[in-house]
């Protein structure tokens, strides 16, 4: 029997690839057993695949079809895989050829009443355009400024029925952000980064607390999040637990300094 938490976290994620396909800025494939889009900005996240439904028996060929391009154009790309997405089946073939495999925990949270942000003295939260997001998300990330300009493009796309961005402030000066991504009952969190001269202060905690909250507003029965190593203990702290493995595989070329 199909987990429906799992099933959550991956449709939530599906869509969201979806919503970037849809964007305009991105050419794309029309293959209808898997989404890819790319362009010409030097960035796994503008360069990607995901939300694969293989014919059973046909995985390893149609992933090596359908990487063969990426390859080709010689860019940073990534491959976005799901329980769903033959995430164990496509480890041997993707490593083959050269990707780098984060496990990425889903986890998963029923929702119920509100949850105290906790939010540190001298710190605010404020619902903001996505404009307003892209600085901080880009400078806590660790990604370069280059991709501030595509990445803002894409942000101010998302349907804003669908989505709600908040911007941490700590004496004025923000400090870290996170977005909620709503999908049904799903609420999806996403873009949760602190700058380091913030972490340890408890921020990252009260943006997240605060984008389920959020979610509850807007009629959202449970929330999902994809957590890097580092996160997962405040994810933990906040009720959320594993319930599969969505693997970001990554591809950057040979040369790259």
């Amino acid at each position: 029997m199909e987990d429906a938490r799992v099933a959550a976290v991956e449709e939530n994620l599906d869509a969201f690839l979806e919503s970037l396909i849809r964007s305009g800025d991105f050419e794309t494939g029309s293959d209808p057993d898997v989404w890819n889009y790319w362009c010409d900005v030097p960035f796994p996240l503008f360069n990607a695949i995901g939300a694969a439904r293989f014919a059973p028996g046909t995985v390893e060929e149609r992933a090596h079809e359908v990487v063969a391009p990426y390859l080709e154009r010689g860019l940073p790309f990534m491959w976005w895989a799901t329980p769903s997405g033959h995430a164990e089946e496509l480890e041997p073939v993707l490593t083959e050829l050269g990707l780098a495999r984060d496990p990425v925990p889903g986890m998963y949270r029923e929702l119920g009443g509100a949850v105290d942000p906790n939010v540190p003295s001298g710190a605010t939260l404020e619902e903001v355009g996505g404009d307003e997001l892209i600085p901080t998300m880009v400078a806590g990330f660790g990604m370069p400024e280059m991709v501030c300009e595509p990445l803002g493009r894409f942000v101010a796309a998302l349907p804003p029925e669908q989505v709600v961005h908040l911007l941490a402030r700590l004496d004025g000066r923000p400090v870290a952000c996170g977005s909620l991504w709503l999908t049904g009952r799903t609420a999806g969190l996403y873009n949760i980064a602190t700058l380091d001269q913030a972490r340890g202060r408890g921020i990252g905690y009260a943006v997240t607390a605060a984008l389920a909250n959020l979610g509850v507003d807007r009629g959202a029965s449970h929330a999902i999040l994809h957590a890097s190593q580092a996160g997962r203990p405040l994810y933990e702290r906040l009720g959320f637990e594993q319930v599969c493995i969505t693997p970001q595989y990554i591809w950057i070329p040979p040369d790259t300094p």
